[in-house]
């Protein structure tokens, strides 16, 4: 039957097949209410925070809000998002408090997972939680444990099974850590910390554009380019002050919250402004308004930029690689004579450096490789979030893509100086969220200046390896190099060697026993050096020099040889002088036997 078909009717059939295969939104979200929101979050920013992150939620996909301290309540109900969902959303965001006795954590996910009875291909399911706290259900600390111990191991193992991914954000440094970011990693979501409840926007934005991947057209010094296919578009746009917001569009006519125009929907809230606007003109647009790097252009179109998923942790001994198409209508464009009008790009950003990565088409004459780009950030990778930004650039549209990739060892490091120079304390902590810490086997060397390796001992000590490098034996820069092997929370084996951590050695001074005060020191006349003894003034030491330089005993070894020698002279003399008088004595004798008249002379003589 299909062979009868004119052609251009199974085309369209196939276009819309591949229009309907994109995956539906269904996004559940769980906000902490607990009485610790107090101190986290005293101006409840969690409400501006949530409306605009219902704002962003794609119409047609479906959503829900419940709050969590001891008790889960729905706050926004789940269904299909719309117009009237959104002003539901509204209505539960003003809802939200700080009063909440406990953390519910296993609690509310298991309210959040009614519904979802089995895998569905056609769905991309999402989890959003936010807490500033720990698992705390009971006063009583073992049934805390238990809850926290269902969640980490029956739940992750739940929410991986019905393809859920979790999109943790802690709210404080108090939070559980190791959870959440062990449910993130177990169900290949992603985790964050908002250092303060003043980022929450901007976590909840990266949260957003990795779970929904939207398409985006860069801004650039506040203008944009919007191009026919586009059907709608969203603006995010962040204020730094009272300065109201002004969109222009292509005819330069200026759209306000206070006059929006037609076809356009205006929310002005805590910190941002976000716009709707149905059935955009194609062409330039322009803000007026304070220019932000997480200001957002979010369009719905045919015209999409695809990029294959990352995962959102990655070691550093990893690369990072990057597969790129176009498409249309859910095909993947191949043809040649529309993307050489076609700019690829990617920027990589890291610490606040921005280096730009080529995107190199891929060479291949089968028809199923056509059309792909590819990039490659080479290994090893610095620790922390690395920022990607691919862009399609053409003539008349633009597309982009946000990716956040965090980079980090499963073992925390810290080194710490001591009070003895060259000597530092080496702490090792294994990541419970990315390892099994009962199965890590590590070792440690420490690498001299002159490339000689040392193990170094290491105990443990409170679930830490505690350990001593000595970088005192010779100045100049030492390299601790180290090993783990350990098993994934899958139970897969994982065998890295970390890069290596630099240490600036300092060689300590030589102890002396016994040294004898700077002053004494001062009054020893030590002899030439052996080199300097054909001079006939060597010049005497510099006053300055001797109180700094280390304290040594005196070389007597040349006054030693001048004192035996002195001695055999006098010895030698002594014997002469002997042998001598003996001699005149003898000659004494004889003139006395010559002449006895007068022996006085003899004697006297």
């Amino acid at each position: 039957m299909i062979a009868r078909f004119p052609r251009f009717l199974l085309m369209m059939l196939l276009l819309l097949a591949g229009s309907l295969a994109s995956a539906a939104d269904d996004i559940r979200i769980l906000i902490d209410v607990s009485g610790s929101m107090v101190k986290t979050d005293p101006q409840n920013l969690r409400q501006p925070a949530l409306r605009m992150l219902t704002g962003l939620i794609p119409a047609g996909s479906k959503a829900g809000v419940w709050t969590f301290g001891r008790y889960v309540n729905e706050e926004v109900k789940w269904g299909r998002v719309d117009a009237n969902w959104r002003r539901r959303a509204d209505a539960g965001a003003a809802n939200i408090h700080s009063r909440g006795l406990y953390t519910n954590i296993e609690g509310a996910i298991k309210r959040a997972l009614k519904g979802w009875s089995g895998p569905d291909g056609k769905t991309r399911r999402t989890l959003v939680l936010l807490t500033d706290g720990k698992v705390d259900i009971s006063k009583n600390p073992d049934k805390n444990a238990a809850s926290r111990e269902r969640v980490m191991l029956e739940q992750a193992d739940r929410l991986e099974a019905l393809g859920v991914k979790v999109y943790a954000v802690a709210l404080s440094k108090n939070a559980d850590e190791v959870l959440l970011r062990r449910l993130a990693l177990k169900t290949g979501g992603a985790f964050e910390v908002a250092e303060s409840a003043d980022q929450l926007q901007r976590v909840f934005l990266r949260m957003f554009e990795r779970a929904t991947a939207p398409d985006t057209v860069a801004i650039e010094g506040n203008a944009f380019k919007i191009d026919g296919s586009v059907r709608e578009m969203t603006l995010l746009v962040f204020r730094k002050s009272d300065r109201p917001t002004v969109l222009f569009d292509p005819d330069g006519k200026p759209h306000s919250e206070q006059k929006p125009g037609q076809g356009v929907h205006w929310r002005r809230d805590m910190g941002y402004d976000l716009i709707t606007v149905r059935k955009p003109k194609a062409g330039q647009w322009r803000l007026d308004a304070d220019t932000d790097p997480d200001n957002r252009v979010m369009v719905v179109t045919d015209l999409k930029l695809k990029v294959r998923e990352l995962p959102a942790f990655v070691m550093p001994d990893r690369n990072i690689d990057l597969h790129v198409e176009l498409h249309n209508k859910g095909r993947k464009i191949a043809r040649n004579s529309f993307l050489k009008f076609v700019d690829f790009s990617l920027q990589h950003s890291i610490d606040g450096q921005t280096e730009a990565v080529p995107l190199r088409r891929k060479k291949s004459r089968d028809i199923k490789d056509k059309g792909i780009y590819l990039a490659r950030i080479e290994a090893p990778l610095q620790e922390g979030r690395h920022e990607l930004v691919v862009s399609a650039d053409a003539r008349t549209f633009s597309r982009s893509r946000r990716i956040s990739v965090e980079v980090a060892w499963p073992l925390e490091v810290d080194i710490e100086k001591t009070a003895r120079t060259g000597v530092f304390k080496l702490w090792i902590k294994p990541r419970a969220e990315m390892i099994e810490p009962s199965s890590l086997q590590l070792t440690a060397e420490l690498e001299t200046p002159d490339a000689t390796r040392a193990p170094v001992e290491l105990k443990p000590m409170n679930g830490q390896w505690l350990g001593e490098l000595r970088a005192d034996g010779a100045d100049g820069l030492h390299r601790l190099w180290i090993g783990m092997k350990a098993n994934d929370l899958e139970g897969r084996p994982v065998a890295v060697t970390l890069e290596p951590y630099p240490l600036l050695g300092v060689r300590a001074e030589e102890e002396v026993d016994n040294p004898a005060p700077a002053e004494a020191a001062a009054e020893v006349a030590e002899p030439a050096p052996a080199e300097a003894a054909s001079d006939p003034e060597p010049e005497p030491a510099d006053p300055a020099e001797t109180a700094e330089a280390p304290i040594t005993p005196p070389d007597n070894s040349l006054l030693y040889i001048a004192i035996a020698s002195f001695n055999l002279l006098l010895l030698a003399g002594g014997a002469g002088l002997w042998w001598w008088l003996r001699a005149r004595k003898r000659e004494k004798i004889q003139l006395l036997d010559e002449d006895d008249d007068d022996p006085e002379v003899a004697i006297d003589d």
